[in-house]
């Protein structure tokens, strides 16, 4: 409840700003009336009802039948996503502005100083410079509003358009009897809301033709709620791979009743769940050690207690396995941030998700992603490697906030390793 709170608080905020910022160009023009701004509230209210009926009259253990989903959450998803991209723009333009403002505001308090300030404002060159850049913010406003409704409506229904990515990674010194061994991987399911049964039901035949020798699941099986994990395991229950179907646990995994979810996990689909644990796998007659870790609550950057994990399992196989450290090794590791560290552990391959690779990325150019994903680590998708050791992080099937992706579509990831 303290969560949803605080979001929805925050969220209100942000689109205060953008109503009354509104109203304020509004104002400059001829056809602004005082009981416009009644009209204009409006949708503010009507797109925000369905957001206030699924959170505090229904909450997460709603499941919204298909016409209130299309005449109240989708429309709501996409007024949501937009306001806050134009909110976004809005405090940039604020921040720009600041550093400017604060030292005329304390000028401002003297009243020679003051007097000065109010008489160069009335110069007509400053008055059409001031008029040129107050058309400019005006306009530029409307485009960033009509990208952001526009990207925001694309996204949305686009947000389960999946694609099947091929990809082929070095591993130095692997026995040339586990060259061309293939792994699928899958991450962030997010089961619930955005992603129900069916839908995981159809993910689990595409990767079930693909027929690889291992499957991966790098963690985040469910999105909030502990008993959303049955659906998946109804789902994937005849998911199979000629090696095993292997997974780890991501943070959201822990937000409810982590146990509930692990045993569902073990007892009802193939998945062997890796808690700080392994498997060793023999493929033609050659070993590959195929790890996990447990990931943990929180979804910041701080690795300590996951790398202290992987320390503690790295530690027990060299005293119980001599082919520990020749044989190739394979990590389950839900969030990619540690992978500076992983890689002095000369990992041959770290298989994580998390980042949804930005999963909203405005503007996307190369190997430039601008998103919230990228503020927090190098590591957004796709492969990385230090050293000998590489890591491959995958976008993920699921999403997290709103059903919306920009620039980044949900991936199912072959890996061949060669």
């Amino acid at each position: 409840m303290g969560f949803r709170t605080i979001f929805t608080t925050l969220f209100l905020s942000l689109q205060a700003l953008v109503y009354f910022t509104f109203i304020r160009y509004w104002k400059t023009t001829k056809y602004y009336k005082p009981s416009h701004r009644w009209w204009a509230l409006a949708p503010f209210v009507i797109f925000n009802l369905s957001f206030i009926v699924v959170s505090f009259i229904w909450g997460r253990n709603f499941a919204p039948p298909e016409w209130f989903k299309v005449l109240g959450m989708y429309p709501f998803y996409v007024w949501m996503a937009a306001t806050f991209f134009i909110s976004l723009w809005l405090l940039i333009g604020k921040v720009i502005k600041l550093p400017f403002q604060i030292p005329i505001w304390i000028a401002k308090i003297f009243k020679p100083l003051r007097q000065k300030i109010n008489s160069i404002k009335e110069k007509k060159a400053v008055k059409t410079v001031d008029l040129s850049r107050r058309k400019f913010v005006r306009y530029a406003t409307m485009g960033i509003s009509t990208y952001a409704f526009a990207g925001a409506t694309y996204g949305m229904l686009r947000h389960d358009s999946y694609v099947i990515d091929h990809k082929t990674i070095t591993i130095e010194n692997l026995p040339q009897e586990l060259r061309g061994t293939t792994i699928t991987l899958l991450s962030d399911i997010h089961a619930g809301q955005y992603m129900d049964e069916k839908e995981m039901r159809e993910y689990a035949d595409v990767i079930n033709s693909l027929e690889s020798d291992i499957v991966c699941i790098p963690g985040d099986f469910v999105n909030f709620e502990a008993k959303d994990v049955h659906m998946l395991t109804n789902a994937f229950r005849d998911l199979k791979a000629k090696h095993g179907v292997y997974g780890s646990l991501g943070n959201h995994d822990f937000f409810q009743d982590v146990d509930y979810v692990s045993k569902a996990i073990v007892n009802e689909s193939p998945v062997q769940l890796l808690r700080n644990d392994h498997r060793s796998i023999n493929i033609n007659g050659k070993k590959l050690f195929m790890m996990g870790v447990d990931d943990t609550r929180g979804s910041g950057s701080d690795m300590s207690t996951v790398l202290n994990y992987y320390s503690g399992l790295e530690t027990k196989l060299k005293q119980t396995d001599t082919e520990f450290n020749s044989a190739p090794k394979i990590l389950l590791c839900h969030k990619p941030y540690g992978f500076d560290s992983l890689a002095q552990k000369d990992i041959d391959l770290v298989l994580s998700g998390h980042t949804h690779g930005g999963q909203v990325v405005p503007v996307k150019f190369g190997n430039f992603n601008m998103s919230f994903a990228a503020t927090v680590s190098k590591y957004i998708e796709g492969i990385y490697k230090i050293g000998r050791s590489n890591m491959y992080v995958s976008r993920g099937i699921g999403s997290v906030g709103l059903p919306i992706r920009i620039n980044c579509p949900p991936e199912i990831t072959k890996i061949t390793l060669a």
